[in-house]
Parts: C-alpha cells; sequence; structure tokens
C-alpha cells in the first residue's frame, strides 16, 4: 500500500511547541500529560526502542516481534515523495500488526498520525513540508503486534 501524505500540520505544531518551551513563569507547571501509545501500565513491560542497523535502516524487537524500518535519507526534500517500508515478523513468521507514526522534537512527541493494520509487510510514501525545514526532527513508526510494541526511530533533517 503506498499512500501519500502531506504534513503541512508540522510547522505550526513545531512553532507551538518551540513557544510553549521558552519563558513562562517558574511557579507555572504543566499538567499536559506525556503522549504514549499504549496505557502506562503496560508500555514499560512490552516495549523495545530500536537502533540502526545499517544506513537507511532500523531494527527493533521484543519478545518474538522483530520491526524493521527503511527509509532512504535522513535529509528528506519538501514536498519530495519520502518512502518507507516496514516489515513485522513473530518468530520470523510475517506478523499482524499495526503501525503508527509519531513525530519528535528533541526528544518529545509532537504529533500522532496515521494508523494502519498489516501483515508483513508495509509500505507509505510521505511529503514533508516547508515549515520542517531546518529542524532537527526524528520520525517514529511504532509498531505493534499483540501486546509487544517496537519504537523504530529515524532522525531527519528536511532540505530544501
Amino acid at each position: 500500500m503506498t499512500l501519500q501524505r502531506s504534513l503541512a500540520w508540522l510547522g505550526p505544531v513545531l512553532l507551538a511547541t518551540i513557544v510553549a518551551g521558552c519563558g513562562g513563569s517558574s511557579t507555572s507547571s504543566s499538567t499536559r500529560a506525556p503522549a504514549a501509545t499504549t496505557p502506562a501500565s503496560t508500555q514499560s513491560t512490552t516495549q523495545s526502542t530500536a537502533t540502526s542497523t545499517s544506513p537507511g535502516t532500523v531494527t527493533g524487537s521484543f519478545a518474538s516481534l522483530t520491526a524493521v524500518l527503511h527509509a532512504g535519507t535522513h535529509q528528506p526534500k519538501v514536498e519530495a515523495p519520502w518512502p518507507i517500508r516496514i516489515t513485522a515478523t513473530l518468530g520470523g513468521a510475517p506478523a499482524k500488526a499495526t503501525v503508527v507514526y509519531e513525530y519528535l522534537f528533541s526528544g518529545q512527541v509532537v504529533a500522532h498520525r496515521s494508523h494502519y493494520t498489516f501483515t508483513g509487510h508495509f509500505s507509505d510514501t510521505l511529503k514533508w513540508p516547508a515549515t520542517a525545514v531546518g529542524y532537527p526532527l526524528t520520525f517514529r513508526a511504532v509498531v505493534t503486534s499483540g501486546s509487544s510494541l517496537v519504537n523504530l526511530d529515524y532522525p531527519v533533517q528536511v532540505a530544501r
């Protein structure tokens, strides 16, 4: 399955995140809960954050779930197609899994997008907006199968 996604929302979200992080009173406190992709009671025992295994590839596993993200470049071009591929296996066999996209800025999730179900293999094509140029971002594919969850983190810096 190949889908095109425009990420025009990213600029305002980043701007809001940056502005929210600047200034403020020493007596203020945040009431915003941290973003989570699974209930907090199970998240710490059922997830794994992946590591880069070769250029353009991130692999992670938890229990018998192994997930792999392939992306073409860490410097996607504005509005140019940026294809990704994800595979998920359980004990070496294609896994019935879901994937959700998260976008991180300075280690904080600033947006959740998309939710797909697939078995074994998944492909998508995204387009990065001009408002993302110059920000060190992380694209995260959160792959879940059963009670196992793997975060596939891929750093990007959008270029013109």
